[in-house]
């Protein structure tokens, strides 16, 4: 996965983690404003916060292990 910064200046792979950072937020609230309150209400919202934590973590840790 940390091919993906292959030859980007560290500027140009920096911007593209905050980018990936972004989506991944992005995309969760995108699903969390679809949802009606029951569904809210079933949700496990720290399950929730785990997954984008580590969605994030691994995308920083991938970018440190790539960086140029």
């Amino acid at each position: 996965m940390s091919g993906r910064y292959e030859g980007m200046t560290a500027k140009e792979a920096d911007d593209l983690m905050v980018g990936i950072i972004g989506t991944i937020v992005c995309e969760e609230l995108a699903t969390a404003r679809k949802m009606t309150p029951d569904e809210w209400d079933e949700r496990d919202i720290f399950r929730w916060s785990y997954e984008v934590a580590s969605a994030i973590c691994y995308a920083v840790e991938n970018r440190r292990k790539g960086a140029p």
